[in-house]
């Protein structure tokens, strides 16, 4: 699709009114008119570390199905203890959820990936290195980060759609790397700033306690800081799940909550297509 097609976002939208402003302005006061531009310069910074204002592009952050519903979403894994036991949860209380992988986690343990998919659960990319700092890099680098991941899950006969950034910072070069490679952007409505598991004590209760319709559940599938932590963990995950259902809400499908697919596995046809053949 050709930029001039495109909608534009509210950033652009933004830049454009206060640019004539600024413009404006410039022949009454210079000064004033540079704290215009100050000002736009701000508004872009934190819509990158808000992605939920959707300022700088639309993402997905919460679900559209007008229902009781939630789903849970895992990131940083896989891992080989934590993603184990967390699958086993899943299979007790019959949830299905999507992990948010990275690509150096996935090359490390196919086994443990082709272990999720097999129990029903779907795949995302989480980027390759996982490097909180990625937003920071150039196009080049971020748009390598995102297709290494895609290349490493294809091996295991997965095409995902879905992207998390790391640490849910996004910047205005990510549309144009997930639009060629043909995906989008899902980040979180509801999480218990966890820091990755370093902080995993009531977990459940901070999440329980706001918890509503159509959100978007993170946790994370990696080791906490000691042994004791990662089973404190997987019991908070226990009570969260065990919460969801007492408080009326059904566990469902990311790509239900939102309707949209989150992977498609890959098949002789779509093989070819990618290949040009």
């Amino acid at each position: 699709m050709k930029r001039s097609a495109e909608k534009l976002s509210r950033a652009e939208i933004t830049g454009i009114f206060l640019l004539v402003a600024a413009a404006v302005v410039f022949f009454i006061s210079p000064s004033a008119a540079a704290l215009i531009a100050l000002f736009y310069i701000i508004l872009c910074v934190l819509g990158c570390f808000f992605p939920r204002t959707n300022f700088l592009f639309d993402v997905i952050s919460r679900g559209s199905s007008g229902k009781n519903f939630v789903a849970l979403t895992f990131d940083d894994g896989p891992s080989e203890t934590v993603t184990r036991q967390v699958l086993d949860l899943l299979d007790k209380h019959q949830a299905q959820a999507t992990f948010f992988v990275s690509g150096v986690g996935a090359l490390r343990y196919p086994d443990i990936i082709s272990d999720i998919i097999a129990r029903g659960h779907t795949l995302g990319n989480h980027s390759y290195s996982h490097n909180p700092f990625l937003m920071m890099k150039s196009y080049r680098t971020l748009r390598r980060e995102i297709a290494r991941t895609q290349e490493i899950l294809r091996e295991a006969g997965i095409i995902t759609l879905a992207f998390r950034p790391p640490v849910g910072i996004v910047n205005p070069k990510l549309p144009r790397a997930l639009e060629e490679l043909g995906m989008f952007c899902v980040i979180f409505s509801r999480r218990a700033r966890d820091a990755g598991n370093f902080f995993v004590k009531n977990i459940s209760r901070k999440i329980l306690s706001k918890i509503k319709a159509d959100d978007i559940i993170l946790l994370h599938d990696v080791p906490a800081g000691t042994r004791q932590q990662s089973e404190l963990f997987i019991q908070e995950a226990g009570k969260l799940l065990e919460g969801i259902k007492a408080r009326g809400l059904t566990i469902v499908p990311l790509s239900v909550l939102i309707n949209r697919e989150i992977m498609v596995k890959e098949t002789p046809c779509n093989k070819f297509m990618k290949q040009g053949i």
